[in-house]
Order: structure tokens, then sequence, then C-alpha cells
């Protein structure tokens, strides 16, 4: 009975331990994605902008009577001079009104309407223009927020981000008439952009591998001095619950912040593009609203401004969200890291993208994480050998690459130093007329793109035949984290002796009578040349 009950135990502690076990897991993978707690991490301070006698059951249908100036605005001149000077609603405004004549304009909006985004961003600025806001309640309420006198309320986030911290946004102003010690909740209003960049792919030469291999993803494979298009897309979400949010920011800025590895080469910039959120009726962006910075060789920034000037141009309306493209053509140049067998690569590429993060600050920006994409190129190394595989180097053969079976389509190469690496798009390389293998029978060739490929000998070593066309195979599977190869990146080219070879011969004339005859017409020759001479001195 004892050993019954010890196993029962011993399987129950066996089960807990597995469902842990497959627990943690889960935890963990979705750590790092937690966007921030908008319920413990964020601070709201509450400015009072008109005082008065509220009634009403709830938040949504208070109502304020009796209007006057709020503890915020102790400056009420200076306050109406900024209403007066905005340009949405300025003309709204005088200098000397009363707070009820101001109530009686404010009364006449709807809300979140053009007119009251535009007051709540207006007090805002007049509150801390002068450096020093009086806010009614400051710090964490997790629960909501509790005034304690009634009136008309402008809420601001202001949370204490750490300078570490990253991919965080702060929440829309709000205005709010509430009771005394009325809590309500905040509606959040928080948008993030997120970034992604790609790498595009071709498939060519009828290579057929699973993966990442065609089209847009995260890695790609290409020759040294082949071109190609990287493109980063910043993607803007929509205002939650069909909200405005992007409107209480006066300008929303994004920049994309790329590099390259020292093995890719930045050629141009194609096009800069705005989509709805779905990516769909994308149009250019005109060149006026962007600026790209180079930082060195190796980086730059791409900025835009007031993506909401954009959107409006376009005709998207930026808070039901938009899709942002940058494309570009750069090339894998010849300091490129080259794959021979399977594994990862230093070509790696990354791009994250800054962006607006609080309404009530223009020039305030976070950013986001970093996408990473990595491009692939492999070597092919030939060694030329006499006899055998275990044979003598053989050096002076010439070579030359074609990329199909019936040898017409030549891979034009330039040799710098001990490798041959492919011309492509290149403009200021000279091709060689051959390879020719080293003292050490080596031709190597450096930055090749996953493919067939033919070795065809061009110039066969004396006393040796001409080895028949080779074929090569460098098939690839590849993600963002490595590359798996097959085919036959290596290759040892064997020559063999041509020696001399007799051919069997039927019968046969002699060879006695053709110099009996040749030496008889040569005398015959002689005296008549002889004879010649002898009449003319006659």
């Amino acid at each position: 009975m004892m050993k019954k009950a010890i196993k029962k135990l011993l399987a129950a502690l066996l089960a807990v331990a597995m469902v842990c076990a497959m627990a943690i897991p889960a935890f963990a993978s979705n750590s790092w994605e937690t966007e921030e707690d908008l319920n413990t991490k964020h601070e709201y301070a509450a400015f009072q902008i008109f005082t008065g006698d509220v009634k009403g059951n709830n938040i949504d249908d208070f109502k304020i009577s009796n209007a006057n100036w709020g503890e915020s605005i102790p400056d009420h001149t200076g306050f109406l001079e900024k209403l007066t000077e905005d340009p949405t609603i300025g003309g709204e405004f005088k200098t000397n009104f009363t707070p009820q004549e101001a109530v009686a304009v404010i009364s006449q909006w709807g809300d979140s309407d053009d007119n009251s985004i535009a007051f709540a961003r207006c007090v805002c600025n007049y509150l801390y223009s002068n450096g020093d806001p009086k806010p009614v309640i400051q710090g964490l309420h997790t629960g909501g927020i509790k005034v304690p006198k009634p009136g008309y309320y402008l809420i601001v986030d202001t949370s204490p981000f750490d300078e570490d911290d990253s991919y965080h946004a702060y929440n829309s102003f709000l205005l709010k008439v509430t009771k005394a010690d009325y809590v309500f909740n905040i509606n959040y209003k928080v948008v993030k952009p997120t970034v992604e960049k790609e790498v595009h792919d071709n498939d060519n030469n009828d290579i057929s591998s699973a993966g990442n291999n065609d089209g847009w993803g995260s890695s790609a494979d290409h020759a040294i001095n082949e071109k190609f298009q990287f493109r980063l897309i910043a993607k803007l979400p929509a205002s939650k619950d069909n909200g405005r949010a992007y409107d209480y920011y006066k300008k929303y800025t994004v920049c994309f912040n790329d590099t390259l590895s020292d093995g890719i080469t930045f050629d141009k910039l194609d096009k800069v593009e705005i989509a709805n959120g779905d990516g769909s009726t994308s149009q250019v962006i005109d060149a006026a609203n962007y600026t790209r910075t180079p930082n060195g060789s190796q980086s730059f920034k791409l900025s835009i401004d007031n993506v909401k000037t954009c959107a409006r141009a376009a005709n998207l309306d930026l808070n039901k969200g938009a899709t942002i493209t940058v494309t570009y053509t750069a090339h894998l140049n010849e300091t490129a890291y080259v794959n021979t067998a399977g594994g990862d690569t230093k070509n790696k590429n990354s791009v994250y993208l800054q962006y607006s993060n609080n309404p009530r600050i223009d020039t305030s920006l976070d950013h986001t994480h970093e996408s990473e994409v990595c491009v692939y190129t492999y070597q092919l190394n030939n060694t030329k050998l006499a006899e055998t595989e275990n044979g003598t180097p053989l050096p002076g053969a010439g070579f030359k690459l074609y990329s199909d079976a019936d040898c017409k389509n030549e891979v034009n190469l330039y040799q710098k130093d001990n490798f041959y690496f492919p011309i492509k798009d290149a403009t200021d390389k000279k091709a060689v007329e051959m390879m020719i293998s080293g003292q050490d029978g080596q031709f190597n060739v450096r930055g090749l793109d996953a493919g067939t490929y033919y070795l065809k000998e061009t110039k066969t070593p004396d006393d040796y035949s001409t080895c028949p066309d080779k074929e090569i195979v460098i098939s690839a599977t590849h993600n963002v984290y490595n590359v798996s190869l097959a085919g036959n990146l290596s290759n040892k080219i064997i020559n063999k002796k041509a020696g001399g070879i007799t051919l069997p011969s039927t019968g046969g004339i002699g060879t006695t009578l053709f110099y009996v005859v040749g030496g008889g017409l040569m005398v015959a020759a002689i005296v008549l040349l002889v004879t010649k001479k002898r009449m003319e001195n006659k």
C-alpha cells in the first residue's frame, strides 16, 4: 500500500512539473513583447480650467453652470490671448470674455471634434508655456482620477519614463466635466507604430529549396556586385475605438534609422510611399516631405517631419491607420562575409523607428525594437589535380564559368588577389579571359548566388587531356538566423595524362621506291640546268 501511495504521489508531482515546464516558456516568450501596463506605469496631472456647479448622474451627462476660472488658470487674460491666436478656434474667442461666455462657446462643440481637440491642445500649451504648470492632482492613478472640486478639467499624461525605456507613448489629452470626489477611469488613446525590415530574394537558376528564398522576407542570398532591394515598413495603428489619437498631435513625426553591415553598399533611394493600414492604395510621398541624412557610409536616417501632411495629400484618414514604406537599392561588396558551408552570416542589417510619443511635446520621440535581416553569399572552391584526387596540384589550367548546360551564358568574373568575383552590375570591373589555376591548383570564386553553374576547361595543360564540363550546384535554404547548404561548393578537378597512342596499319608499298625516284629527278634537274647555262655562254 505504501509503495502504491508513493508511486501515485510521484506521478502527481511529475505531472505538476510537466505543467510548469510547459508554462514557463509561454510566459518567457511573450515577456519581451509586452507593452507598458497602462494601469500601473502611467501618471496623470489634472488641471482645473473652469470651476462651477456640476449636476448629473454620471460623467456622460454632467453639466456645469455658474462657471468661473479654475485654479489652474490664474492669468485668464493671458489664457484668452492664447485662445484667440489658435488657427483653428481663435475666431471663436475674445480677450475680454467672461468665464461664462467662454463656456458658452465650448458648449457648442462635440466630443473629440476638431474644435475640442484644438482647445485641449491650446490649453496644454498655455499651461506648460511658463514651465510651471499648476495641476490640481499629480501622480499615479491606477483606479482613475478623483478630483477634489467640481469643474471642467484637462487631464494630461505626465508619465516619467526612464531614459532606457523604449517603445512607449503618452495618452491623448482628456477634457472632462466632473463632480467633486467623483472617480472616472482614463480612456486610453495611446498609439505606437511598429517597423519591419525586409530584403528581396530571387529564386534564380531554377534551384528548388524550401524556406525564405523567393520574394520579400527576412533573409536572401545574392552574388557580390548584384543589386537588390531592401524595404522598411512602418505600420501606424488605427486609433483605439475609432478615436482621433493622431489629431491631438500638432505634428506626427517618424524617423527610420537604418544600418547596413560593412559587406553591403547603399546604392540609391528608390521610393517612399504611404498607404492605408492594410497597405492598399499606396501613393508616393513627395520628396519635399522627407529627408534622408547619411551617418557615415553604413547608416542613414530618413525622417518624415509630419506624417499628417502626407496622409492629407494622399486623402487618407490617419486615425484609421497607415503604412509607410521606404524602398532602396544596395549590393554586396568584396568585404561581404561568404559562406563555404552552412551557418550564420555577418551580413546583418537592421532598422528601428523613432516616432512621436507625446502630444504635449512636439519634439518628444521614442523608438521601436530593432528589426533585422540577413543576406547570404557563397564561395566556390576548386582545385586542379593531376591523375587522381590525391595527385599533385596542376597549375596553368584555364576555366570559364557558365549558368547554362550549353555553356553559352558566361558568368563574367574579375580577379582580385587570389580570388575571382562575379562582375554582375558593377561598371568599374574588367573581366578576365578565363580563370587560371594557381601553383596550388586552386581557382576559387567568392560571392556567388545560389544556383546551378557549369565549369568548362578552356586551356588544358600540356600532355594532359581536357576534362569534361562539370556541373556545380549551390542549393540554399535560409532564414534570418542561418543557412543550410547542399550541393558541391568544393571540387577536385582531375586531368589525366594524354600520352602517345599507336594506331594499327595494314600492308604498305615501302619507301625505297620513293627515295630512288626522288633522287633521279633531282639529278635530271641538275643536268638540265648545267646544259642551259653552257648554251647561253656560247
